[in-house]
């Protein structure tokens, strides 16, 4: 534990380390807000009187290609005010206006188009914005900007916004509601505030301030506008009722008592949000609908880690970094405390097999959920949120036909709550986090579930000598209690397997009632123009448990680790940018044994026509798995090369995509895997794209888990298998937009996944540092096969096992017409169908597999949706 405490006591000094003086900066540039005196139109085209008195600001700074110069391309801005909006006018001057490039897609897509974009830090804070873009097609995009260099792209804001383009180039009119805003008392204003300007053919990115790529600032780099007073005394409430009307489609046996071939789908519900305060905002939902959602990617999971799928909720979406605590370092890191997908999760009692037919919600239902978020003016921010599920029941046939019903979900409560407080404009922020689960196990019979859960958490982010040096922090300690049963499923779950025979330095108890854990990870970073590097050291402790409201895949390492990057972002003759970067890491348990060492080199570039590309090589040197057998000992590990590549194309064209490949080998282990896959997008017209990403990938792979059996004397046997397994699949999109406000959507992906299994083998000496000796394969003499079971008769041993080869077959498809008939108001036609098998037939035959998934079963989904914006 004394490495724990080492990283405790990093985290306490990055809490009362003094910051040491910042860097000289050039002064905050400022823009006068001037006062509406009359109606202004917002149609894009700044004809109105005001347009053409307000104070006109330029002077921007290229970033990219060439980072400090003059842009090619002018731009100007006006920012005009009443008492319910602020209006900013953009003049976007260009002298070939005929070459000016606005895709026309439904809101919030990105697009190879122009862009014009305003960020407004209304708290001041230096850390938080809201971005409000508009492109020559009117198109509208928004975006939160958090933690001064982070963006949350699914929040969204009702604006207006129009575009005109003209014999100078094109202009953008921009009014934002101080509703949509969030900002501290007090009637004169001095908000954070920025311009940014893309001009696609030629790839130029210019800011009104200017944001070096030294320096790893966002937000804190704004400039100001000023002079805005006399707002923010009216309430600020927002509701949205919806009412939806449909059917659902399947295809069901003739007996089944329960579900009929054609069943209503009716429901009403509302989110609604309040202003307590000017920086406080009360959101929350009852009977949420998530119909326009889209459907989950299809896996095939033949490991012993739950697969991540990303939130796509509208509530949860919305506002999600005021609650993340990320519990792992790198990119896109999956694993945090607070996981939404957990609320409204598929009841866990789902599909067990009690009865030939049943009757059951596919999600438990949100009864109802409640946000209460702000931050104040002394940079104090904050987020609650509290949802109920309730308990759910399936309705099965009983004994002697009759029907009855079981609890598959019990009545559950989630809470989360976060704190954080910045200091020194910014560059230091200490934050908090609680998240707890309370069941209601009463009369359900499900006592493998935990009856409470929580977790706590701690954060310190700092940044020192000028923005160079950064140091940041997280602990956190996690705690469940449940009866004997659960917490003795938590001690053998995947995460830990406490019960491996060879587990010395932590006690399997069966009797414990809960289960007390932590997790703790530094990083120190260092960030210039060229040279980025960071080291950092990541634990967890055996126990750590936070899947009743988080997200984690292992418990019981300790990690450190070391990044280095090269990047040089000055446009030359041929090439617009390049990085490199070195990657290394070491890792252990809490027995110390060494668990792996590994690294890895990966370079990119982007040409100077916006083609580029990607590619790396790593080597992982493993030492010993403690999760192979899944439960059974710990074994020695082979290493293992991996490699990867991905090119791209000049996403301004007509026809553009990339191709992606990788490749992996575990010579000791006579295993080998390989994927390559696509994206290609075909924009037919300016506003009709179709998009296609196939994949396929092979992995024959020696070292495949199978399952866990005993024989007649009852010891336990683990039995691996070589797996040949084939997979592909496509995922299909076409977007139609017929103005910003109309659109359609057509979604599809076909899956298939097929794996065959031979030299079934088993483990016979753990510590060996040959594989082949370090299991046995069963000899054909050995093996007897009847009726999908093998049977193993080995040196007086015999137990069996069923037949592991499988073929998995799905198709998802939603189709989604939206219309937006006023701000915020949106008509919605569904359609979703999914249908798919799953046999036993380890053959991959494409054309087969495709044809017969195509007369699977399958379910389809019609709804309209009617949905309302109303503020005062």
């Amino acid at each position: 534990m004394h490495l724990y405490r080492i990283a405790v006591s990093a985290i306490v000094f990055c809490t009362v380390l003094p910051a040491a003086a910042a860097a000289a900066e050039s002064p905050v540039r400022s823009v006068p807000a001037m006062k509406r005196t009359a109606d202004i139109a917002i149609d894009g085209r700044l004809a109105e009187a005001d347009w053409q008195t307000a104070p006109v600001t330029s002077g921007f700074w290229e970033r990219q290609p060439h980072e400090g110069e003059t842009p090619d391309f002018a731009t100007e801005f006006r920012v005009v005010y009443d008492k319910e909006a602020l209006y900013v006018g953009v003049r976007a001057y260009d002298e070939q206006p005929e070459l000016i490039k606005g895709l026309l897609t439904r809101r919030d897509q990105g697009s190879p188009s122009d862009w014009v974009s305003i960020a407004i830090d209304s708290y001041n804070d230096k850390r938080t914005a809201f971005m409000f873009s508009l492109n020559p097609a009117g198109v509208q995009r928004d975006l939160l900007m958090f933690d001064d260099v982070n963006e949350d792209e699914s929040w969204n804001a009702v604006w207006q916004g129009a575009s005109n383009v003209d014999g100078k180039g094109w202009t953008a009119e921009f009014r934002i509601p101080y509703n949509q805003l969030r900002f501290g008392d007090g009637l004169h204003k001095s908000w954070g505030f920025q311009v940014a300007r893309e001009v696609q053919r030629t790839g130029e990115l210019s800011f009104w301030t200017p944001v070096p790529t030294g320096k790893p600032r966002m937000v804190s780099m704004f400039g100001a506008v000023e002079g805005i007073d006399g707002i923010g005394e009216e309430p600020r409430i927002e509701l949205l009722p919806y009412s939806i009307g449909g059917a659902r489609f399947a295809d069901v046996a003739r007996e089944d008592p329960f579900n009929g071939d054609v069943e209503p789908e009716i429901g009403v519900g509302l989110d609604f949000k309040y202003g307590v305060t000017n920086d406080l905002t009360l959101s929350g939902t009852i009977n949420p609908d998530f119909g326009q959602v889209e459907a989950d990617p299809s896996q095939v999971n033949l490991t012993a880690n739950e697969v991540f799928f990303r939130e796509q909720r509208p509530f949860f979406v919305e506002g999600s970094e005021i609650f993340r605590f990320s519990l792992g370092a790198g990119d896109n890191n999956q694993e945090q405390l607070f996981y939404s997908r957990r609320i409204g999760a598929p009841p866990h009692a789902s599909g067990l097999d009690v009865s030939e037919f049943s009757q059951e919600d596919q999600f438990s239902n949100i009864l109802g959920a409640l946000k209460l978020s702000g931050k104040t003016r002394s940079g104090w921010s904050f987020g609650v949120l509290d949802a109920l599920t309730q308990q759910e029941r399936a309705r099965i046939i009983e004994d002697e036909g009759r029907t009855g019903s079981m609890i598959i979900e019990p009545l559950t409560n989630y809470s989360v709550a976060k704190v954080k407080r910045d200091f020194n404009s910014g560059r230091t922020t200490v934050g908090a986090t609680y998240t707890g689960v309370h069941r209601d196990l009463r009369d359900t019979g499900m006592r493998w579930l935990h009856q409470q859960a929580y977790t706590g958490g701690v954060e310190v982010d700092h940044r020192f000598e000028g923005d160079v040096w950064s140091v940041s922090g997280r602990a956190s300690v996690s705690h469940v209690r449940g009866t004997a049963e659960a917490i003795e499923n938590t001690q053998t779950a995947s995460q830990r397997f406490f019960q491996r025979p060879d587990n010395d330095y932590v006690d399997f108890d069966p009797n414990r009632t809960s289960l007390t854990g932590s997790q703790a990870l530094v990083t120190v970073s260092r960030h210039t123009r060229h040279v980025r590097s960071a080291v950092g050291f990541d634990t967890r402790s055996p126990e750590y448990e936070v899947n009743d409201l988080g997200f984690q895949r292992e418990s019981d390492f300790i990690v450190g680790w070391f990044w280095t990057q090269y990047t040089d972002q000055s446009a030359g003759e041929f090439v617009r940018d390049w990085r490199v970067n070195i990657n290394a890491w070491t890792a252990q348990n809490y027995g110390l044994e060494n668990l792996n060492n590994g690294g890895n080199v990966n370079a990119g570039f982007n040409l100077n026509n916006l083609w580029g590309a990607h590619g790396g090589v790593g080597v992982n040197q493993n030492r010993r798995d403690t999760r192979l057998l899944r439960g059974g000992p710990s074994v020695a590990s082979d290493p293992e090369i991996n490699s990867w590549m991905n090119v791209w194309s000049d996403r301004r064209k007509p026809v553009r995509g990339g191709v992606w490949g990788n490749y992996g080998t575990q010579p000791g282990t006579d295993s080998w895997r390989w994927a390559v896959g696509g994206d290609f997008t075909i924009q037919a017209r300016s506003n009709l794209s179709l998009t296609l990403g196939p994949w396929f990938n092979r992995r024959d792979d020696n070292t495949q888990y199978v399952t866990e059996t005993t024989d007649m004397a009852g010891l336990p046997h683990y039995v691996l298998g070589r797996i040949n397994q084939t997979t592909a699949g496509m995922t299909f999109r076409l977007n139609y937009t017929v103005m910003p406000g109309l659109s359609l959507q057509a979604y599809a992906q076909p899956f298939i996944s097929a794996g065959r299994y031979r030299n079934f083998r088993e483990v016979v000496n753990p510590d060996d540092g040959d594989f082949f000796t370090r299991f046995r394969t069963f000899d054909d003499a050995e093996l007897t096969e009847m009726d999908g079971d093998i049977t193993v008769n080995t040196g007086g041993a015999l137990f069996d096992f069923g037949r592991p080869d499988f073929n998995f077959r799905e198709l998802r498809s939603t189709v989604v017409a939206r219309w937006e008939y006023l701000p915020g108001s949106t008509l919605f036609f569904i359609w979703s169908q999914s249908r798919g098998e799953a046999v036993s037939d380890g053959r991959f035959r494409l054309g087969e597999d495709f044809t017969d998934l195509l007369s699977s079963q399958s379910e389809h989904v019609a709804l309209l949706k009617f949905t309302y914006w109303w503020a005062p």
